[in-house]
């Protein structure tokens, strides 16, 4: 079995877990660890997980084309290798390099802030899921010079 095809079913694997492997239990709580994993291996994992799901499809597409691109300007490179391979001219493949190795580059760069973005945000995205609810259980009053902190335990 080729690596692509071992990647592949291992993504399917972690989105199938993602999407109904919860119980309902669960569905009040995020676990901040699964949401940077999840984030980290699939596209928009995170926030599949944490219930964002306009931010999922938005970070799936970003992230798919800056890995789209960046395979793109790879195999420029590796092209322009084997014509320079076949004919010798290395004034060519020096300038197909030139113009598509800092593109990758950039791409590659692109993503990996793209990425830590996107784990940085599924992280803080779990830990305020249910920030509603727990900000109802505190009250803050203020009654004259004297501030007073309520808080319900159920």
């Amino acid at each position: 079995m080729c690596k692509k095809t071992l990647f592949l079913i291992l993504i399917l694997i972690l989105l199938i877990n993602l999407l109904y492997a919860e119980s309902k239990e669960k569905l009040q709580k995020r676990n901040a660890t699964k949401a940077v994993l999840y984030s980290l291996f699939v596209p928009g994992g995170g926030q599949l997980y944490n219930k964002k799901y306009l931010k999922a499809g938005i970070e799936f597409t970003a992230e798919s084309i800056l890995i789209g691109y960046t395979i793109h300007y790879q195999i420029k490179i590796n092209d322009a290798w084997d014509r320079y391979l076949q004919t010798k001219n290395y004034e060519e493949y020096s300038r197909c390099y030139d113009k598509y190795n800092p593109k990758q580059q950039n791409m590659l760069w692109w993503l990996a802030i793209f990425k830590f973005l996107s784990v940085v945000d599924a992280f803080v995205d779990a830990k305020l899921y249910n920030y509603e609810e727990k900000k109802k259980k505190i009250e803050l009053k203020f009654k004259g010079n004297k501030i007073s902190l309520d808080y319900r335990f159920w």
